[in-house]
């Protein structure tokens, strides 16, 4: 199993050094990506599973932006899904605003679409990102079932919610709290959206009914899945696969408490996810 751990060079005034790690796992292919671009502009993310460097030029200073993509098990091309995300997302430039990222995302999934398209196996990515401000001001967008997590006040503490059938349901009052609860615990809720694959069974039709249909259109909500979040010194975020918290119960990831050796802690939590994973697993961590 071959883990890539990096840490950019030249972090942004006011941030740790991002910390990102990506293996395998017991599969054939590292089918997950991530993107980590610092304060000035130096970038890393995968191609061809490869770890691959460069330097933007009119990336705004001092910012900084997290990605994890994971592209979808059992579809075609799931790597490369994932790859053109990653793409796409080294030519947006930083993002200030939640209305502008998701119709941003959106333009760029349906760009995408048009060119993976397959009918049903067109295969597909989940997304996680934070674009990171000066002032400490992320705004964090999640398309799929990976995920985002704060560490504030000696605890973590989910930021985003996994894109399954029952987390719409409930959002549309379809099921109550108690029942999406259930569920939840459960651990069997399966992904229904992911960029470039589209949805399936969370929008509905014109007649009210939400067919279990392949469908292009993403359900991408404001302040739900496209939102800002202010973070403090000594504030810790991490954006992870569902290689890292598979297994794991819906309301903690598997992290126990910030160390002060950042790097060594991510490298602790890989360790544990490659123990009990049966995917491939990448996370990114960043400490204010």
């Amino acid at each position: 199993m071959d883990t890539i751990i990096s840490e950019p060079r030249l972090p942004s005034p006011s941030m740790s050094q991002p910390i990102s790690l990506s293996d395998r796992g017991p599969r054939e292919e590292n089918q997950d990506n991530y993107l980590v671009i610092n304060g000035q502009g130096q970038c890393e993310y995968l191609l061809n599973e490869k770890v691959q460097t460069r330097q933007l030029k009119h990336w705004a200073k001092g910012h900084l932006r997290l990605v994890v993509a994971d592209g979808m098990g059992g579809h075609n091309n799931g790597r490369q899904a994932a790859e053109a995300v990653v793409q796409a997302l080294l030519a947006l430039d930083f993002q200030h605003d939640p209305e502008q990222l998701r119709d941003a995302l959106l333009t760029i999934h349906n760009e995408l679409f048009n060119k993976f398209h397959q009918g049903a196996r067109t295969p597909g990515s989940t997304l996680v990102m934070a674009d990171i401000d000066l002032d400490g001001r992320a705004v964090i967008a999640n398309i799929g079932d990976s995920r985002v997590y704060r560490y504030h006040d000696d605890s973590w503490t989910l930021l985003t919610t996994d894109h399954s059938e029952a987390e719409f349901a409930y959002r549309d009052s379809e099921i109550s709290q108690q029942a999406y609860e259930r569920i939840l615990l459960q651990n069997t809720n399966r992904i229904t959206q992911a960029m470039i694959f589209g949805s399936s069974g969370i929008i509905a039709h014109s007649s009210g009914v939400k067919y279990k249909r392949h469908v292009q259109e993403l359900r991408v909500e404001l302040n739900k899945d496209v939102f800002t979040q202010q973070l403090n010194t000594g504030d810790v975020l991490m954006l992870a696969s569902d290689g890292v918290w598979s297994g794991q119960t819906v309301y903690s990831p598997a992290l126990l408490a910030a160390e002060a050796d950042l790097n060594q802690y991510a490298q602790q939590q890989m360790k544990d996810a490659l123990e009990q994973t049966r995917d491939n697993v990448s996370l990114v961590v960043c400490r204010l």
